[in-house]
């Protein structure tokens, strides 16, 4: 008895994917073959079919030195379009998840990224330059983003001793091409992960063509009505996922999370001036889209009156540290950051001198766990600017500290002639000095 014509649709469609999978598993199996291209019309049917990943050849030969293709590591340029790989698994993003996005980044659905965020990519440092570790920055509003990524691969690189061997512990600010893209994959993995409560994360790869008609309530930015959505729940799926899309054909672009607004929150990560957020700053770092930045909550005002409502801070200890000094502040009123973010689980900072943010960081984990190595300590300081050639290395010395004026105004005139990333320093170490070991202070 032949069946409807719907039946027999859904049959040749069944088959047409059946045919595809066992296409794919051949060359899976062949590490040399290349998936064919496919365009997005036709993955779209697979999407709905087939929870699957891409799986794609990845080099793991760990003396490698680096190559062409490994510095540009995710790109969000809007330049010639790229040529587009069939990826299964996702799911086309809505018109109402695109509107919902975009009113979380820049509170409205007629904006988008401006011209400099397109332009900015994470792309690493040459191999044989000063700063093999590093991630290069931007000198616009990406700069933060870029800076808490380097941190956490800092993390995996200097402390994470799963990607250390014997050789590669004696100096980790000197990693292969092997060792630092695997750190990008985990670092960009755990920021990922935490931000979805260590539970589930979403990650997002462009594809060609639009997944929704026009829309009157939405203005097109040829980026976000182009996302495919893969949903994970399992941190090593989403690692091994990442590392298989890690080119520049990809674009992994914002975790999708729910920003509580309730404490007063600005609603969008991104600033009118395409600036990183407190929202954004604290959600790279701890995985929680909160607006301040001291420890727990707060029930009671400055003059112990009981608030309406409490106003949501840090909660637990986070992985990566915060400092923040501003030269506009008085003394009275500077931004005060608790010890859940000055005192972190690694020696790394990310830090904002003067609306510029930078990174500090030690290779010694003590640092954080024994106050008798706060005695005496080095730091690093990096910016990812191409314009710096030199490393910055920082002595700190707590034993003796700073000669303190006895009036308002001879203090105020001895504070100017510290450099502004000395005194950021200090609001973590109180009146420590600062050797800058022969580099004429620059911040």
């Amino acid at each position: 008895m032949m069946g409807s014509s719907s039946d027999i649709a859904e049959t040749q469609k069944l088959n047409k994917l059946l045919q595809f999978l066992e296409q794919s598993s051949r060359l899976f199996a062949d590490g040399q073959t290349k998936l064919p291209e496919c365009k997005a019309p036709v993955a779209t049917e697979l999407f709905k079919k087939q929870n699957t990943i891409l799986n794609e050849r990845w080099t793991q030969n760990k003396n490698e030195r680096g190559s062409a293709s490994d510095g540009l590591l995710l790109n969000y340029q809007n330049g010639p379009t790229p040529r587009f790989r069939c990826f299964v698994g996702g799911k086309p993003i809505t018109l109402q998840q695109a509107m919902e996005l975009r009113k979380i980044t820049y509170g409205s659905c007629q904006h988008s990224f401006g011209t400099e965020w397109r332009k900015s990519s994470l792309s690493f440092q040459n191999l044989d330059g000063k700063f093999p570790y590093g991630i290069l920055g931007h000198r616009c509003g990406s700069r933060g983003l870029a800076l808490c990524v380097q941190a956490f691969l800092l993390k995996h690189l200097i402390f994470d001793r799963e990607y250390k061997s014997s050789l590669f512990a004696l100096n980790a600010l000197q990693p292969n091409s092997y060792e630092r893209r695997r750190a990008f994959v985990s670092a960009v993995s755990e920021m990922l992960w935490q931000a979805g409560d260590r539970q589930r994360c979403s990650v997002c790869l462009m594809q060609e063509e639009s997944c929704f008609g026009p829309d009157y309530r939405y203005r097109a930015d040829r980026i976000t009505e182009k996302l495919y959505i893969f949903d994970f729940s399992n941190l090593e799926d989403l690692q091994t996922f990442i590392r298989r899309n890690l080119d520049s054909e990809t674009v992994i672009y914002r975790l999708y999370v729910d920003m509580d607004t309730r404490d007063g929150g600005s609603s969008k990560l991104l600033t009118d001036m395409d600036e990183c957020s407190p929202e954004l700053i604290n959600l790279l770092l701890t995985g929680q889209a909160i607006q301040h930045l001291h420890n727990g909550d707060l029930v009671y005002d400055n003059d112990g009156n009981l608030l309406s409502k409490p106003i949501k801070g840090i909660a637990n200890r986070s992985s990566i540290g915060y400092l923040f000094w501003d030269r506009s502040e008085t003394e009275d009123k500077r931004t005060e950051i608790g010890s859940m973010l000055k005192t972190p689980k690694y020696p790394i900072w990310l830090i904002k001198v003067n609306n510029q943010f930078g990174l500090l960081f030690s290779n010694n984990l003590d640092l954080v766990s024994d106050w008798r190595v706060e005695h005496r300590f080095l730091l690093h300081y990096y910016t990812g600017l191409p314009s710096t050639t030199k490393p910055t290395q920082l002595t700190v010395d707590t034993r003796y500290p700073r000669s303190r004026p006895k009036t308002s105004l001879l203090h105020r005139r001895e504070s100017d002639k510290i450099p502004p990333l000395e005194h950021c320093i200090m609001t973590k170490w109180y009146d420590a000095t600062v050797d800058w070991n022969g580099t004429v202070p620059y911040v």
